[in-house]
């Protein structure tokens, strides 16, 4: 996922955003994070992975690699805002 952030608070965050249960959303971490998900090329991949595993249909699959970016960009803002602040 490019930065390492806590793996638990962006299940937590991504449930919440998107309404899915904890079970799917660790489905949906693992995938995110076997790609740099910042590269344009690998949306599409990302995204069939997510169709495919999840069981999303194509807007589904997009809204979830939307949120994602969401969480992880505000997550890099916020270490940038406190570098010492603990992650824990």
């Amino acid at each position: 996922m490019g930065m390492k952030m806590n793996k638990s608070s962006f299940i937590k965050e991504l449930s919440k955003k998107t309404r899915y249960d904890e079970k799917t959303c660790i489905l949906i971490n693992e995938i995110i994070e076997k790609y740099f998900i910042f590269n344009k090329k690998n949306k599409e991949k990302l995204i069939q992975d997510l169709k495919n595993n999840v069981n999303l249909n194509e807007d589904d699959a997009e809204n979830i690699y939307d949120i994602s970016i969401k969480i992880i960009k505000q997550e890099i803002k916020n270490k940038l805002k406190h570098p010492f602040r603990s992650q824990d």
